[in-house]
């Protein structure tokens, strides 16, 4: 009897046993797949880091992470070409001239329709100019199309710049979405804009969002003295929460809101059709001068876009008459200016066009004689 009923109980303790071996295989896999689990995440959040670091690093390519670079220049002004493709070799960029127009060939029927009446024509051959640049992106197979006029200067440092401008933008705080899964693995600066301004002249955000603000540490940016007084920068850079120690040692974008002079600036494929679409298929051109008006279009919100702040591309100035081609000359007028060597650019810390001066400048003789003069006294 005792034999009996202890076999039960035997085949009670087999079966617990079973079980518990089972619950501790169980726990066991569980765990370990946690930990897989977190591994591979891991992994998938420093894969996506390297990634974000590797597209940035098509900033430093010869169009700066962009589709091309073109530059607007009139036909004559063959000087400024020189200097463009000197400055574009100096800094391992590839540059496309798009020519400019003369005004005084737009035919009336192609003036927008909210032109004012007495527009100059050098003022509309500048608009029709930078339309042409617009229409060129639609009709490439193109993301982005990055905009310079001929007056320009750059940091030598450019495309340090530029690799930091899109990693901040890769991991923009101030998007109203987030990036796109193709933005993700082909776009260095996003595509959630119309408008990039690198090169403005004039700053400031809507004043009613503030908060819009992203900032970063760049050792590239001018110090404080460089940019005080000039286009309302310093007011901008404060408003957006930066106190006077940080001004000089930091780079922001916001929203562009204030803005004047396209000496640099980029465009997405929307951006190019918003463009057209305001100030030529309705014709919306109502200061006449390109710049105002896509400042009005920011503005009044029909345009979007970031400002860049300080900027990556400033003008290049030599004083006088060569400075503009947008200021008809009277006739006895002296074409003037101190020349190449003496002009000057507002925000650049290390001028690319002083450093390249530098780099070309020869005296071959006297270098000469500076590896002669120890052979003589040997």
């Amino acid at each position: 009897m005792s034999l009996y009923s202890g076999r039960p109980h035997a085949a009670r303790l087999s079966v617990l046993l079973i079980a518990i071996i089972f619950s501790v295989a169980v726990v066991s896999y569980f765990a370990t797949s946690l930990v897989r689990s977190s591994e591979v995440n891991h992994t998938v959040d420093l894969l996506s880091e390297n990634h974000q670091t590797a597209l940035a690093k098509h900033a430093r390519n010869a169009s700066l992470g962009f589709g091309e670079i073109v530059y607007i220049s009139m036909p004559g002004r063959t000087d400024r070409q020189d200097a463009m493709n000197m400055l574009a070799w100096f800094s391992g960029i590839t540059l496309k001239l798009m020519p400019g127009v003369d005004g005084t060939v737009v035919p009336p029927k192609a003036i927008p329709d909210s032109a004012p009446k007495d527009i100059p024509a050098s003022v509309l051959g500048c608009f029709r100019a930078h339309a042409n640049a617009w229409q060129y992106l639609l009709q490439t197979g193109m993301e982005t199309l990055l905009i310079f006029e001929d007056d320009i200067d750059w940091d030598a440092n450019i495309k340090n710049t530029m690799e930091r401008l899109s990693l901040q933008m890769q991991n923009s705080k101030i998007r109203q979405q987030l990036p796109s899964d193709y933005e993700r693995q082909n776009a260095p600066y996003g595509i959630d804009w119309d408008v990039l301004y690198l090169g403005s002249y004039k700053f400031g955000g809507n004043p009613e969002l503030k908060d819009l603000v992203q900032t970063w540490d760049d050792p590239d940016v001018p110090g404080l003295k460089g940019i005080r007084g000039k286009g309302g920068i310093v007011p901008a850079l404060r408003m957006a929460g930066l106190n006077d120690s940080e001004i000089g040692t930091k780079r922001m974008i916001t929203p562009s809101y204030r803005t004047e002079k396209n000496t640099a600036y980029a465009i997405t494929r929307q951006g190019a059709a918003r463009l057209l679409f305001l100030l030529s298929y309705i014709g919306d051109l109502k200061a006449g001068d390109i710049d105002q008006d896509m400042n009005r279009l920011f503005i009044d919100g029909s345009l979007t876009g970031y400002t860049l702040t300080p900027p990556a591309f400033a003008q290049f100035k030599v004083g006088g008459s060569k400075d503009s081609d947008n200021v008809p000359k009277v006739e006895g007028e002296t074409v003037n200016g101190k020349g190449n060597l003496k002009g000057q650019s507002l925000y650049i810390k290390a001028s690319a066009r002083h450093l390249m001066v530098q780099s070309l400048m020869l005296d071959n003789w006297n270098d000469y004689k500076k590896i002669a003069a120890p052979a003589k006294i040997n």
